[in-house]
């Protein structure tokens, strides 16, 4: 294994920083900008363009590294925490840089606002957020995660990340050797546990301010528990006035129940799950008007603007995937003109191209707010939107 001394540079997206070592660029993780450490590069290649590397000691700390508040997964444990080594206040300062650069490098924007905290998360020292944990059953029947860069498991005794009701039941479930163990607690207070696929159509009830929900245990909903009601809010205030909203990739409906709640009509899109009624269906159809599409996004826009469907005057509200909506989703939502476009994104870099595409075909960028919604990990989450001119 190869050891390296370098000075840790600026955070990069993925939950590493950069450092330079004989003009080639390292990717570290475990560091912290300004830190001199010593690091062992995963695969020392002499003729490779950049390194990958783990901080193994550290020379001179920054003042913002703290104790890991999960031993278990700090440096050579489980992932799921990459972050924990670092303050709260830094880890969103970290956030902010990696958001920033990506909207100047990608699309020429420049993002000054931040990346807010969810309500209570300074208080509980950002743990004790996730209401949604996995994990897999080792040979013993017990919760395991994977280590850090390597197929090996650990056996978990604490998950400090999840609520306390969802860690408890975590901790105490077993399962078949190999199966996966999935913990839900909802916000009306019930836990629900899927071990392997037993399990997985229980129907749940979510809350968010006076709508519920009903979903099941396979569809997505957000892990944090303050998330629904901060996205919603954020999302509500940028939509603008028209009474004709789409709502694509709409999951079990979150954006879409609240935007038909104020009395608009809504339209929202979620691949299809099979015959069953989804979730997105059975949380709209109580209100008048308003109608789920079980489909690709890409094909239904394209299939709206063949039937002469427009958006003008109206807002297409979309929370695509990690890897970002891409170009020819882009194409076909701008075909159908819609006035405003509100982009909920995971990930910073595809946000940042995606409004590159939207500004070069006519949107301009209005505002954005970032939030932090999965502390101690590299993640972050944003809400942006574009007004057609």
């Amino acid at each position: 294994m190869t050891t390296i001394t370098v000075t840790v540079g600026a955070p990069a997206h993925g939950g590493h920083c950069i450092a330079r070592h004989e003009g080639r660029a390292v990717f570290v993780r475990h560091a912290l900008p300004g830190e001199v450490v010593e690091a062992e590069v995963v695969d020392a290649k002499p003729d490779a363009r950049f390194w990958n590397a783990d901080a193994v000691r550290v020379i001179e700390a920054s003042p913002d590294r703290v104790v890991h508040p999960w031993p278990e997964a700090a440096q050579g444990g489980v992932g799921g925490a990459e972050l924990g080594h670092v303050a709260l206040p830094a880890q969103r300062a970290w956030k902010d840089a990696v958001l920033t650069d990506a909207f100047s490098r990608f699309a020429g924007i420049e993002y000054t606002n931040g990346v807010l905290a969810v309500p209570g998360d300074d208080e509980r020292g950002g743990l004790r957020y996730r209401t949604r944990v996995s994990a897999v059953a080792g040979d013993d029947g017990r919760p395991t995660m994977a280590l850090q860069g390597g197929g090996a498991r650990r056996t978990l005794d604490s998950m400090p990340l999840a609520t306390p009701a969802a860690e408890a039941s975590l901790l105490a479930t077993e399962a078949a050797p190999g199966d996966r163990i999935e913990v839900m607690e909802t916000s009306t207070g019930w836990v629900h546990v899927v071990r392997g696929t037993r399990g997985a159509g229980k129907a749940l009830t979510e809350r968010v301010g006076d709508l519920t929900f009903a979903l099941s245990a396979h569809d997505f909903w957000q892990v944090h528990d303050g998330a629904p009601a901060v996205l919603t809010r954020e999302v509500l205030s940028r939509i603008g006035e028209g009474d004709r909203v789409m709502d694509l990739y709409a999951g079990a409906g979150l954006f879409s129940a609240a935007i038909a709640a104020t009395g608009r009509t809504v339209t929202g899109v979620e691949s299809a799950h099979g015959s069953a009624k989804s979730a997105l269906e059975r949380n709209l159809e109580r209100f008048s008007g308003s109608r789920a599409i079980m489909g690709d996004a890409r094909r239904t826009l394209e299939r709206l603007a063949r039937d002469g469907e427009t958006y003008e005057g109206g807002t297409i509200v979309l929370d695509p995937p990690r890897a970002g909506a891409k170009a020819a989703t882009v194409d076909a939502m701008v075909a159908l003109a819609p006035e405003r476009v509100v982009y909920v994104a995971c990930d910073p870099v595809a946000l940042a191209r995606d409004a590159a595409l939207l500004t070069e075909r006519g949107y301009a960028f209005d505002d954005a707010q970032a939030w932090d919604l999965f502390p101690m990990t590299h993640h972050v989450e944003t809400v942006a939107s574009f007004t057609r001119q």
